[in-house]
């Protein structure tokens, strides 16, 4: 197989570190490489020793010490690979690193370069991405932390220690100028001309290597050639730094320092919600999900930050989201200092749910008073108890819904009067928020399932489901359900058909819905996929009496071709037509006889199914809510970007075979 990537070494001195390197490359890496070494006159005679003991690398020696610039140039001339990785020998690979940084730029042709987190020897992040300041200094944000909470983004500068740059955009950008003498900023300089020239540079987690950071030159020497290269850089880019707030100065201004992180990006939205996405686990977190995507692939530069108010189950499930490119953040203290320490950033803060709204939406939103504010409602709460309140017996329960009904909806009254734009999940929802609300922009975005073009029909299936998350706690709308099905429709119903059985499908189940496993009930707890277990029942029956919003749970069953019996609560926002007589009941009698006609007549429930898989597709497609996603960023000010064509501005930079240039950071 043809490599498709050459490593480039340059060395002064150091060879037991340059073979190290090497040993470790062919330990980690079973891509086909190249690599080609060029030695800048190191004075200890590395470069003959490579010359005469390095096999399967080509040795380029350079008269004397020209630098990491002169060298990399050089050994790009004699590259022929589609790629190229500039390598530091004091860089120490690991096990799949490379894979993650080849896939990244096999699915971003825009990016010209992209980068590992760069490790130090305890595990720490060292560098992950850099942000360039107007006074020409560099600074790692994320410097000390431990590499969980890095995501996946464009970044301002990434260090050419361990960079992977594809070769006609290293061209195309002139290579590294050659007015630097001997080491550093040659790197940051090329950041800056691959952007001139619209390429982008990335920051890829999924890979990581560790680096020494053993230096070649004392740090006197150091130190001068730091300075006598900033003065040339800053006289290079003197528009594009005047644009820049100043590094010195960030710990003391830390809006500062998420400022020039985030200035690349053409937007930068917040979202707050209860806890870091869980669709397997309900509770609307499928819901949740959807919306932070539909966020993040509007526009992949976009800055897109996700702030959970609980850490729950934060450190296993915020890596997906780091991968996509999100930036989770859990565990905050105080609300409203971290967002003072990002004053002025977000152009959109997005709040879901009431509480959400109270405690952190209004304190985080002060320090972001240019932002356009977002109140995403997912259900209107205050339904939930007034349903209590219309059931309860007792008048001191009865009282107390009553409070409860009241408060929320003064919180969704504020939450809706505050927001610019407001999202819900039905017409008849947005209904009464745009009553309330008048002066904000109302908007409906639901729930995205996707339709296959083909599911089980009735034959191949059997038996009922009922699907929801618990919470593993009592008296939750799923567990007053599940409760009901078992202990009011199901007995009457395996009276008419002995060997029907129920599976119990949905997470942290409760100890009574625990003590419902039996011979007539599985209690299957959670799935990581429910959708095999949708396919295969003949009916999902959930009769809800108590809930708000639209019920992701009917969404997913119309989207397997599974009909349901549920409730009127149940039912609200589906778009239900002429299939709701066959599956809306209220009451346990009327569950019972709407189940068994359904279980017994094979024409009406591939009557049903067909339906409700059509209505899917009208109401609840992916692209449905793509579109009413696109609707809601309008509204924000932030439409979705068409990615400009690439401009090559030939000749207005050097070309890269030229001059002295520099070694090594």
């Amino acid at each position: 197989m043809t490599p498709r990537i050459t490593f480039v070494l340059v060395s002064y001195g150091g060879r037991e570190l340059v073979v190290r390197c090497l040993e470790l490359l062919a330990e980690h890496t079973p891509q086909p490489y190249r690599v080609i070494v060029a030695d800048s006159a190191s004075p200890d005679g590395t470069g003959e020793w490579l010359e005469k003991n390095l096999t399967g690398a080509t040795v380029l020696r350079m008269p004397e010490n020209l630098g990491f610039g002169a060298g990399g140039n050089l050994a790009v001339r004699h590259a022929d690979t589609e790629l190229l990785c500039f390598l530091n020998a004091d860089i120490e690979v690991t096990e799949g690193w490379l894979e993650p940084l080849l896939s990244f730029l096999d699915t971003r042709p825009e990016a010209a370069a992209v980068s590992p987190v760069l490790l130090n020897p305890d595990g720490t992040v060292q560098e992950a991405g850099s942000v360039i300041g107007g006074d020409g200094w560099c600074r790692a944000v994320d410097a000390g932390m431990t590499a969980g909470p890095v995501f996946t983004r464009e970044v301002d500068y990434a260090s050419a220690a361990c960079l992977v740059v594809r070769r006609k955009a290293f061209l195309a950008a002139g290579g590294f100028s050659p007015e630097y003498e001997i080491a550093y900023f040659e790197d940051v300089d090329l950041m800056l001309s691959l952007r001139a020239h619209g390429w982008q540079t990335w920051l890829e987690p999924a890979s990581a290597v560790v680096h020494e950071r053993h230096g070649s030159s004392s740090s006197e020497r150091a130190n001068e050639l730091m300075r006598l290269n900033h003065a040339t850089f800053v006289k290079r880019w003197p528009a594009e730094l005047a644009r820049r707030a100043p590094v010195v100065g960030l710990d003391e201004h830390p809006h500062r320092k998420w400022w020039l992180r985030d200035q690349i990006a053409p937007y930068r939205v917040l979202l707050i919600d209860d806890r870091v996405p869980q669709p397997d686990r309900g509770r609307g977190d499928g819901r949740t999900m959807a919306v932070v995507d539909a966020w993040r692939e509007a526009d992949p530069r976009a800055r897109v930050t996700f702030f959970a108010v609980s850490p729950e189950r934060a450190e296993q499930v915020a890596p997906a989201l780091a991968a996509k490119g999100i930036e989770v953040v859990y565990g905050v203290g105080d609300p409203g200092r971290w967002s003072r320490e990002r004053a002025g950033l977000y152009d959109v803060v997005v709040v879901f749910r009431p509480h959400n709204f109270v405690g952190y939406g209004k304190p985080i939103a002060e320090a972001q008073p240019q932002a356009v504010k977002v109140y995403d409602a997912e259900a209107l709460f205050h339904r939930r108890p007034e349903q209590h309140f219309g059931t309860a017996d007792e008048v001191r329960d009865r009282r107390a819904w009553a409070v409860q009904a009241d408060l929320l909806r003064q919180q969704e009254v504020d939450a809706f009067t505050w927001a610019d734009v407001a999202v819900c999940v039905s017409e008849e929802e947005a209904h009464w928020a745009r009553r309330v609300a008048p002066g904000s922009s109302v908007h409906v975005a639901c729930y995205p399932a996707h339709v296959p073009d083909e599911v089980p029909g009735f034959a191949a299936r059997r038996d009922i489901v009922f699907f929801g998350g618990f919470d593993a706690t009592p008296r939750t709308p799923n567990e007053f359900a599940v409760l009901e099905l078992a202990g009011e429709v199901l007995p009457p119903l395996r009276e008419r058909h002995p060997d029907l059985r129920m599976r119990v499908v949905g997470a942290d189940p409760s100890p009574a819905v625990l003590a419902l496993d039996g011979p007539a009930i599985e209690v299957v707890g959670k799935v990581p996929d429910p959708r095999p277990l949708l396919e295969s029942a003949l009916l999902h029956v959930v009769p809800m009496r108590y809930g708000a919003g639209v019920k992701i749970k009917f969404v997913d069953s119309m989207a397997a071709g599974l009909p349901f019996v549920t409730t009127p609560v149940g039912g609200e926002g589906l778009h239900l037509g002429w299939t709701a007589r066959h599956l809306i009941g209220a009451s346990p009698a009327e569950h019972v006889e709407l189940c068994h006609k359904l279980l017994t007549d094979p024409v009406l429930w591939t009557e049903v199914q067909q339906g409700l898989m059509e209505i899917c597709r009208i109401h609840f497609s992916p692209a449905e809510f793509r579109r009413r996603m696109r609707d809601v960023l309008v509204a924000c000010a932030v439409p979705p970007a068409v990615p400009p064509p690439r401009i090559f501005k030939c000749g207005s930079r050097p070309s890269a075979t030229g001059g002295p240039q520099a070694v090594g950071g």
